[in-house]
């Protein structure tokens, strides 16, 4: 059962994307609240006894369904140059911020919750941080400037900052798992972080720096790929160490 709700979560995906590629506002609207219930029901199917790390995850889940809901009414703006189909507001924007910004707290916790007592390699080998430090330290040298000039979203440049140094950190969690799981739930868990973060740089590119029609072709692939590979990462540990 599990494994076909996880076909499902691919097809809804597929029928997103393909209304992001056809800049279908309505297939949008209609698929994209469905993504992060069925990989709900997909977490689900595939435990067995729900437990606190469960929990996390689950709410972690519905909190991404919240950015998920609360991203469609955002405005943009840079891409707001044609009517819309729904009726958007700046304010929303804050609203899907917040709920993505629990979600990476939620994916911080959780993926301390380790199963092999092993001292994290960030302690021993501070290095292997040094990519994803640079990758934040030159994006953020881009894109705080790009708001602190624009008047009209100036007071959001401290939320985004905070959410930028959240999933930074929510990367660094993952890469610290290493070790201390199960060699698929650390890839999994890992690829599907730095994929969440490279999603979410092309939300904040195209969307306060510099606007582009297939932004969100490539931010929902990112997303729907990340999301999964999270998912799958964590049952896989659990299957691994289910006590």
């Amino acid at each position: 059962m599990a494994s076909g709700w996880a076909v499902f979560y691919f097809m809804v995906g597929a029928i997103e994307v393909t209304g992001e590629v056809l800049r279908n506002e309505v297939l949008c609207v209609t698929t994209k609240p469905l993504l992060m219930i069925t990989l709900f029901i997909y977490y689900i199917t595939s435990i067995g006894k729900i437990d606190g790390k469960d929990k996390l995850m689950l709410t972690a889940i519905a909190f991404s369904w919240v950015g998920d809901v609360a991203l469609m009414f955002a405005s943009s703006p840079l891409s707001e140059t044609s009517p819309s189909v729904i009726p958007k507001h700046p304010n929303f924007f804050l609203l899907g911020l917040s709920g993505f910004l629990i979600t990476q707290i939620l994916y911080c916790i959780l993926f301390t919750k380790v199963s092999y007592r092993k001292p994290p390699i960030l302690k021993s080998k501070p290095w292997v941080a040094a990519p994803l430090l640079i990758f934040t330290c030159l994006f953020l040298y881009i894109l705080l400037p790009a708001i602190y000039r624009n008047e009209a979203i100036k007071p959001i440049l401290i939320p985004v900052l905070i959410y930028a140094l959240v999933i930074s950190l929510m990367v660094l969690m993952a890469i610290n798992r290493y070790g201390r799981v199960n060699h698929r739930s650390f890839l999994a868990v890992l690829t599907g972080a730095v994929m969440f973060m490279c999603s979410d740089s092309i939300i904040a590119y195209s969307r306060f720096i510099s606007y582009f029609n297939a932004s969100g072709v490539y931010i929902m692939v990112l997303y729907i790929i990340a999301q999964y590979l999270i998912t799958s990462g964590i049952i896989a540990q659990k299957r691994d160490n289910p006590v």
